[in-house]
């Protein structure tokens, strides 16, 4: 019997200057990457790598790019400096290629997210960078990113609140609680993309007919503020590890 194929990933930061080295000595890259093999050890289904945006070609050439399986992208400071080109062959890569895209924390402002889900971003309840307590439920149980994970609090984490300017979801897998000014936020989100998807549909005939599946799965993941310990901590790498997996189509 023939040895399983590995998911190629690529984890990217853009490289920021403004993050914690003494909780990120590796960068933010680094950091999730560290969590992806940690929770990888024993199934070994995973080829992790990283990039970053200082790197020659913004740290995706087009061979890196076609040898990718599942994109995870953190952006912040930087989201201007990505070129538009780059942001385009990734957006036709999950759109038509079928490739993976998490997107983690502020990445919902990159130019990557709003191409590859034809959305917005925008944080129509505002942020709040302070000392905020982020209680998150699991609201899908049965989602494959669910597997291992209940419900949690981070102690510290910069706050977003809803709605959240991006297109109607397929899957709301987590819900954040900020109680210090009891906003609410989507965060944990699963979409289908691109080839597949009827974009004429409307409510259909009946009878569980729908608009289709995109080719491409993408999962945005909220918690992630640069100054604190979040993705150090095992229920978000959980979380981050188990979204790889179902943007690379290794469960359903």
């Amino acid at each position: 019997m023939s040895e399983q194929k590995k998911l190629r990933v690529l984890v990217w930061d853009e490289n920021p200057h403004h993050a914690s080295k003494e909780l990120y000595p590796a960068g933010i890259r680094g950091g999730v990457s560290d969590g992806l093999v940690e929770f990888d050890s024993t199934a070994a289904l995973l080829d992790v790598n990283v990039a970053n945006l200082d790197e020659p070609a913004q740290g995706i050439t087009d061979e890196i790019l076609a040898n990718t399986d599942v994109l995870v992208w953190w952006g912040h400071a930087r989201h201007g400096e990505v070129a538009d080109e780059l942001a385009d062959r990734i957006a036709k890569r999950v759109q038509e290629g079928g490739m993976g895209f998490v997107a983690l924390h502020s990445a919902h402002y990159s130019k990557t997210f709003k191409k590859v889900v034809n959305g917005k971003g925008d944080l129509k309840g505002g942020w709040r960078e302070s000392t905020d307590t982020e209680e998150l439920t699991v609201c899908a149980p049965w989602h494959p990113i669910a597997e291992g994970v209940e419900d949690f609090i981070l102690d510290n984490e910069e706050m977003y609140g809803g709605p959240f300017d991006v297109p109607a979801h397929e899957v709301l897998v987590l819900q954040s609680y900020f109680p210090l000014g009891g906003e609410v936020f989507p965060s944990g989100i699963c979409w289908t993309v691109g080839t597949g998807i009827d974009p004429t549909f409307t409510s259909g005939p009946g009878g569980g007919v729908g608009q289709g599946h995109g080719v491409g799965r993408v999962f945005y993941f909220r918690p992630g503020h640069e100054t604190y310990p979040t993705y150090l901590d095992p229920r978000v790498r959980r979380v981050i590890y188990n979204a790889v997996k179902w943007a690379g189509k290794l469960t359903g």
